[in-house]
């Protein structure tokens, strides 16, 4: 006879741990999967991690059957959205089951009494708590690669998130584009000759930041990117610290050329940053509970630097503040990391993640030759 599910708050050590390695056992024989690096799953369930936890309440739960975790779920509270978008809602994210539909139920059930157990009218997700970290359910292209910081989740979740009542809210895209298709020439002439005519005319430059002496130019990027991001759909300004945090952790894989900024008259107008998709070197280092952590980094390192396994890149950041927007500037900074992307051997690119209602960047999205290649959704549910 199957054991009944039961859900449990994680409280102990070993609900910690069991919350911790359900990924591995959920996704073992999943060959898109690639496993964070065991210290971000952690980062995920301790406080004292990072500044989100400044600010967020969070409950994590496992859902067991007998003495065997099946899933895993989080809610928690973000006041910071509810006051930025006049929302009052909660939120579920880092959400993993088996294919069980009884267990998924049970677990969407508990964060959604959690949520509204606090007088909150709807509930969202999933998401890891913000929107750059893993945003959304993957809903198409099952067998696209798993991009760094990116979701990645069997398709069965679309129907027992649905099953429950929820409904989609915004679609995310990404778009894949051979970096070869934008060099030189290549580009489009049209999108060559506009570029080199508002430059001139509008005195627009471009520069490389100083990641020697980063900090000054950290906070620069984050002015512009509080305003240029500000009308986007689920975006909450981060405080300074949050950004400086979330830097720090890719500041060791940033080479100087990966950061652009323009300027218009030497006023910042905008900027764009790529980053290495370390996804293709950490799937051969295989990171996993048990494994000490340095060991794997050795590995992520002699597969990413010695065996050139990495070959995509991903731009997580494209954005002009309001006031020079329509001036061409987000092309021209996405065409001054082409180069070195493609001299660093990154041949393939990321573009992403974008707002399916973001005409401007899904415009340019296509005027560069490039194709949806992974698509997920937010999911809403209301609770009174």
């Amino acid at each position: 006879m199957t054991a009944a599910v039961s859900v449990r708050r994680v409280e102990s050590p070993a609900d910690r741990e069991a919350f911790l390695r359900l990924p591995w056992k959920i996704y073992a024989d999943d060959p898109y999967w690639v496993p964070p690096l065991v210290s971000m799953r952690k980062e995920k369930m301790n406080p004292q991690s990072t500044p989100l936890y400044d600010y967020l309440e969070v409950e994590y739960f496992v859902a067991w059957r007998g003495a065997e975790p099946v899933g895993c779920i989080a809610a928690f509270i973000n006041p910071r959205h509810n006051e930025y978008h006049n929302e009052h809602i909660g939120w579920f994210g880092l959400f993993d089951v088996l294919e069980d539909q009884e267990a998924a139920d049970a677990l969407l059930n508990t964060a959604e009494e959690w949520v509204r157990a606090r007088g909150y009218d709807a509930i969202r997700g999933p998401a890891s708590f913000h929107d750059l970290d893993e945003f959304g359910l993957k809903v198409d292209y099952f067998d696209s690669p798993h991009v760094l910081l990116y979701p990645h989740n069997p398709a069965y979740y679309q129907d027992f998130i649905e099953a429950r009542g929820y409904e989609g809210v915004m679609d995310l895209v990404s778009y894949r584009i051979a970096t070869e298709a934008m060099r030189g020439d290549n580009a489009p002439e049209k999108i060559r000759r506009v570029m080199e005519k508002q430059k001139q005319r509008r005195k627009i430059t471009l520069r490389n930041p100083d990641l020697r002496n980063f900090e000054p130019e950290l906070r620069v990027l984050y002015e512009m990117y509080r305003n240029a991001w500000k009308d986007n759909w689920g975006f909450v300004p981060p405080s300074f610290e949050e950004l400086s945090h979330m830097f720090g952790q890719f500041k060791l894989f940033l080479e100087p050329d990966y950061i652009v900024i323009a300027y218009v008259a030497d006023e910042p107008a905008g900027f764009i940053m790529l980053m290495p998709d370390l996804n293709q070197a950490i799937q051969y280092a295989r990171p996993r509970p048990g494994v000490p952590e340095w060991i794997t980094l050795i590995r992520v390192l002699w597969e990413w630097k010695v065996r050139h396994r990495v070959s995509r890149t991903r731009v997580p950041f494209l954005g002009v503040v309001d006031k020079f927007q329509g001036m061409g500037i987000d092309a021209m900074l996405y065409m001054a990391v082409v180069e070195p992307a493609y001299r660093y051997g990154l041949t393939e690119g990321d573009f992403g993640w974008v707002l399916d209602n973001n005409l401007a960047m899904n415009q340019i999205a296509h005027l560069v030759k490039s194709e949806v290649y992974n698509r997920y959704r937010m999911y809403n549910k209301p609770l009174k």
